[in-house]
């Protein structure tokens, strides 16, 4: 039932628009962050610990991602966002505070609810280019 489940992913994520596979990082994201916080409250420090470093590896694959030269401003900005959440979450999982993980939550769940709004956007049916940046640029600015 895995593989197939897994081979289901594959097909998903190959036939995806990038917009529609960042959706689909940040709700992973969250995912990994809300079982985060499930074992956190059961002290469960191992599995805490692991999925925030899920959650950390996402987001770094958004960071690395980002076209600096293309994006220029608004990938500025969301790298510094993104190098935020990583040193957020890396505190959050020392300290051993929910509510800083309900904080990083937060937030990708606003940019998971943009980025949405801008791969479904039919004049963004081809998200693998910036044509019209002021389109962008205010769909982010709506959630920062």
């Amino acid at each position: 039932m895995e593989n197939r489940f897994q081979a289901y992913r594959q097909v998903d994520i190959n036939t995806s628009n990038r917009g529609k596979i960042v959706v689909m990082l940040f709700s992973g994201a969250i995912t990994f962050l809300n079982k985060a916080k499930h074992y956190m409250s059961q002290n469960d420090f191992v599995n805490k610990g692991k999925f925030i470093i899920k959650a950390q590896n996402i987001i770094d694959e958004l960071n690395y991602s980002l076209d600096m030269e293309k994006g220029q401003e608004i990938s500025k900005n969301l790298r510094s966002i993104y190098t935020f959440l990583n040193r957020y979450l890396s505190q959050a999982n020392v300290q051993c505070k929910p509510e800083m993980l309900d904080q990083a939550i937060i937030i990708l769940e606003r940019f998971k609810s943009a980025f949405e709004e801008i791969a479904s956007n039919p004049d963004y049916t081809d998200v693998k280019e910036i044509k019209n940046k002021a389109q962008v640029t205010n769909s982010i600015r709506k959630l920062v």
